[in-house]
């Protein structure tokens, strides 16, 4: 027992050593940093908690020892299952010659791309340059703290990487994953084959999401993500598959 209750201790300190790390890299809106802070306090609460018990000897029924594990081992699994998923599609390649390659949107501070939807354009404006064929769709729309739509900052940062403005095409009224790929499908002809653009955590849910909207010839395209934030990344996507699993989104 102070095997376990030693373990639970240093993941929870790891997870606020984390929470400090992430916050001194990005600043403390990080999105998703309240998960490391919960998740250190819950730790050290349950050490605290399982030491009270042990110290004044306290009972607890077996039946609930076993309801007890059978949650937290059920979480794991469920956990490393989708984490698996999400690794081993972060890690496919696209097709050449797609007809249509969608970048996703994300954060713009004022009318300057974040980092994360600069490694995004990256990749992009790289598969544009050595795939002339295929037409690139921008899509994100206009949020707090934005000058303009993501999408435009978008087309402006492509054209600048020096993709020609008719091979562009705007969508800049979605506000999140779903709302990208559906408002993009407007400007996709039927059976036509689609590469998404995004950070690799955000590949299996994207292209899940495209599959179910009815595109069917959909590969992902896996941009770099910030090494400090990777971890946050993935934890926090694990949240956004079951929550779209259960809208019915994928």
């Amino acid at each position: 027992m102070n095997l376990i209750v030693g373990l639970i201790l240093i993941t929870g300190i790891l997870c606020l050593l984390y929470l400090a790390a992430i916050v001194a890299y990005a600043g403390i809106t990080v999105s998703f940093a309240w998960f490391w802070l919960a998740a250190g306090l819950s730790c050290i609460f349950v050490c605290i908690g399982i030491r009270y018990v042990m110290i004044h000897d306290i009972k607890i029924a077996g039946v609930w020892r076993l309801l007890v594990g059978a949650v937290i081992m059920t979480g794991l699994l469920v956990f490393i299952l989708i984490e698996g998923t999400l690794i081993y599609h972060s890690n496919r390649t696209a097709e050449p010659n797609m007809d249509y390659l969608i970048v996703l949107g994300a954060q713009v501070k004022g009318t300057t791309v974040s980092k994360a939807l600069k490694k995004r354009l990256d990749t992009a404006s790289t598969y544009l340059i050595d795939n002339p064929r295929t037409k690139a769709i921008v899509s994100g729309g206009q949020g707090p703290g934005e000058d303009v739509s993501e999408a435009e900052a978008m087309k402006q940062y492509l054209i600048g990487k020096g993709i020609e403005e008719k091979r562009i095409t705007k969508e800049d009224q979605s506000t999140n994953t779903n709302e990208n790929i559906r408002f993009s499908k407007a400007f996709i002809k039927e059976n036509s084959s689609v590469v998404i653009v995004t950070n690799g955590f955000h590949i299996f849910r994207s292209v899940s999401i495209a599959k179910k909207q009815g595109i069917t010839q959909v590969h992902g395209l896996a941009a770099p993500s910030d090494p400090l934030l990777t971890l946050n990344y993935y934890v926090r996507e694990v949240l956004g598959v079951i929550k779209d699993k259960l809208k019915g989104n994928l």
